[in-house]
This record gives C-alpha cells, structure tokens and sequence, in this order.
C-alpha cells in the first residue's frame, strides 16, 4: 500500500495543480518514479479498486475521489506555510485602522478584511463572522405535562432568554413525575454549556435521557445561530474554477454562495471541538455544495467572544496550503479579539 499511498498522492498533487486527468507516463515522468509506466497502471487500477481514485470516460487519465482526498488529507498531506513575507502583509492589512475605529465597528471591519485576505491568499470563496459573545449557557429548565406522551421543555438562559421545544417521550408522564425531573437536570445542568451538558455523566432514567437530548439540541442550534451574520468574499474565484463551467452548475452553486444560504449549509456545529474541520464533498450536507469543500475554524476567546472562518472551493482544493492559511488567519483573528 505504501507505493499505491504514494502514487496516490502524486496523483492529487497534479490533478489540484492542473485540473487534468492523471495518467501513468505523466506521474513517472514528472516525480521520476524508479518503475515503470505500466507498474503504475496497475497500481492506479487497484486504487481505482479501492475507490481512492475515478476514471473519467473522456479520458485514460484518473482523477481522486472524495475518499482519496479525504485519505490525501489526513495521511499524506505536507502543509505548506505561509512566508514571512505573507504573514506581514496579512498581520498590516487586519491591523490597520486598528486606532482609528471604534469597537464595534472595528471587529465586523476586521472580519470583512479576514473574508478579502482569506479569498485573495486561497484562491476560492471564503467567509468570516464577526466576533460575538456567546449566549447559551444554562440557568434552569422546566417541563410542562401535555397531552399524550409529550412535555413542554422550557430553557432559561444567561441574560434571560427562553427556548422552549415539545419533547416526544417514551411514555406519557404527569406533572407530578415531570417537575422532580427538571429540578434534578436544572441543578446539574446549571452554568453549563452545550459541550458541558453533553458531558455531565447522568444515571438517568429513560425520561431523563430524553429531555437532556432536547436540551443539547436546542443548546446546538442556538449555538449555531452565532454565527447568522458573516461578509462573503471570492466568489469570482470559485466561478473560474474549471468544476463549475456548466451553466445548470453555476447557477446552482451561485445560489449557495449568497450570504444566507452559505450560513445555512456550512458546518458551524463542528466547531465547538476547535481546530480546523475540512469536509470534501460528498461529506457536505446539501446536495448543492456535493461538489465543494469547505475548510473551516473559528477563532476568539473560549468562553468569550467567537467568529468563524471558512474557505469554500472545488473539491480539487489546494488543501496542503489553504488549511495551514485558516489555522493562521483563525490565530491572528483570536489576538485581535483579545485585544
């Protein structure tokens, strides 16, 4: 495997370089490979196989599939940091105006920068939210008997805002069983986030475990709801992308691109773990963007005040140099919102 492993990564290395099908001679003439044409060929055909490799019908050459990349990604890829040079130009360009504007105003001017240099060093789409604070952390919850087997879930939250969701339960359970229940998950629940609830190790009961999944859904989502503003920049970029030169293509992916929808589909529940998440398409959850990957992190203070930062390109990404750009962007984004 690890010949097929290299020549694997050969392959991604020159389809992401020239959006050409692959062939044998090319990859032995180009890497200087010390067998021959014909053993790569055999070698392709086992990772076609395998599913790390597909065989368009125009050509004799193989592309990666969404597998290779996904294997290209976490085994085989050397990232490529950025110069000092670019590491310069990016700190200058976030930082200026820094004296000049106010608070506020300077954090959604730092995110729409983030969004620019980010598409302009990446070569494709990319997105920045604007720090903010984060609003779930929970104080209490109650649960109200409804008819049949459902209850009433009430969250109350810091600074006083109230989710509420109906819970489907297993059985039907009275007011009497239901408020010893919210008084139990109350006191363990209490000042916790989404991450710290789904932690708590509770001996519950069936009732109970159905009410905490309620809890860390809605927790989730209102998470989620953090990051329901953002700039979009490089759209250009990823319209030239030789992936997207069908018409019915393009005018499915512009739709995806516009602010709204781009929150919508974009995995912003990743992000609680930290770190940068990479998702290569068929991984994406809209059919729309099945074609695309998304590089994705966010940044700012844990507990604090939070963004996110995403690059959205073909799936014939230049991961090598685009992830190691996000975690970069993400570290200078988190200095300045500490500032």
């Amino acid at each position: 495997m690890q010949r097929r492993a290299h020549i694997l990564g050969h392959i991604v290395s020159e389809y992401v370089r020239t959006a050409v099908p692959v062939g044998s001679q090319a990859i032995v003439r180009k890497y200087g490979l010390p067998v021959s044409p014909a053993t790569v060929r055999n070698e392709m055909v086992k990772l076609e196989e395998e599913g790390y490799i597909t065989h368009p019908h125009t050509s004799a050459g193989r592309v990666p599939s969404d597998k290779g990349y996904r294997y290209y990604v976490e085994s085989l890829m050397e990232e490529e940091d950025l110069s000092w040079a670019e590491k310069q130009s990016i700190q200058r360009r976030l930082w200026m105006g820094q004296a000049t504007i106010g608070r506020i105003d300077l954090m959604y001017e730092q995110a729409r920068l983030a969004a620019a240099v980010l598409a302009e060093v990446a070569h494709n789409a990319a997105l920045a939210t604007p720090p903010r604070a984060p609003r779930c952390r929970l104080q209490r919850l109650e649960l109200v008997a409804l008819d049949g087997p459902r209850a009433l879930l009430v969250l109350i939250f810091a600074r006083a805002f109230v989710r509420q969701r109906v819970v489907e339960l297993a059985a039907e359970a009275s007011q009497e069983e239901l408020t010893p229940v919210a008084a139990r998950l109350s006191e363990l629940f209490d000042g916790c986030t989404v991450d710290e609830v789904d932690a708590v190790a509770v001996d519950a009961s069936t009732l109970e475990e159905r009410v905490t999944d309620a809890v860390v859904a809605v927790m989730a989502e209102e998470e989620q709801s953090l990051y329901d503003e953002a700039f979009v920049d490089g759209v250009r970029n990823i319209l030239t992308q030789p992936e997207f030169a069908q018409t019915d293509t393009v005018i499915e992916l512009l739709g995806v691109l516009q602010e709204e929808s781009l929150l919508k589909v974009l995995p912003f529940d990743t992000l609680s773990g930290g770190g940068v998440t990479v998702v290569i398409g068929e991984e994406n959850r809209d059919d729309a963007m099945r074609r695309c990957s998304v590089v994705i992190t966010s940044y700012g203070l844990p507990g604090g005040s939070m963004g996110a930062l995403a690059v959205l390109g073909p799936t014939r990404m230049e991961y090598s140099r685009v992830i190691p750009t996000v975690r970069y962007l993400s570290s200078l984004m988190s200095q300045l919102v500490a500032v």
